[in-house]
This record gives structure tokens, sequence and C-alpha cells, in this order.
């Protein structure tokens, strides 16, 4: 017996828009959330989040957000709104879930 599971796998673009004109395709592949993952649990700081967004956004996310010369409060919604496309969730649930991490 064969057990047909493609279309459960759904393989859907998640992107996420930043600004005008700033969209990015979200890398959700198990392999760089486990990173991502990895690298919030050694450093919160400036530059993990950036190594994340680079991970998660690529090269060209990175260096655009970073020359947005956001507050972390900003930044902190731009990794909040990327978990929550890799967790495809929403980003209210997302944001609650990173509360609570954050206490």
């Amino acid at each position: 017996m064969n057990l047909n599971i493609a279309d459960k796998l759904g393989i859907e673009k998640q992107e996420i828009t930043i600004a005008e004109g700033k969209t990015y395709t979200v890398n959700c592949g198990a392999k760089t959330m486990i990173k991502a993952q990895e690298i919030f649990k050694k450093d919160n700081s400036f530059d993990a989040m950036f190594e994340v967004i680079e991970l998660l956004l690529g090269k060209q996310a990175k260096k655009d957000i970073y020359e947005m010369d956001m507050t972390v409060k900003q930044l902190q919604v731009v990794i909040i709104a990327i978990m929550a496309q890799v967790n495809e969730i929403s980003y209210e649930e997302m944001e609650e879930r990173f509360q609570k991490s954050v206490k």
C-alpha cells in the first residue's frame, strides 16, 4: 500500500515584506530553522539577529535591513515575522511565544 502525502506537504513559498519594494522569500527549511534556533539559544545580540536574518532571508535582505538602521524593537518585529512564516503561524501567535520565551 502506498500512502501519498505529496499534497499534505504544501510546498508554498513564504514571503515577508519589510518596506515598499523590499519583499523577501523566507527559507523555511528544517535545517535552516534549527540552525537559527541554535544561534538564538547561544546569543541574543544585535549581530545574532542579523546572522539569523541572513540565514533565513539572504544576504541582500541582511544588507537592506542593516541599512534601514532599525531600532532593536523594530528588529524584533522583523525576527518575529520571519519566525512566524517559518513556523507557518500568525504573527500574533509567534509574538506571544516570543514574549513567553523572553520572560
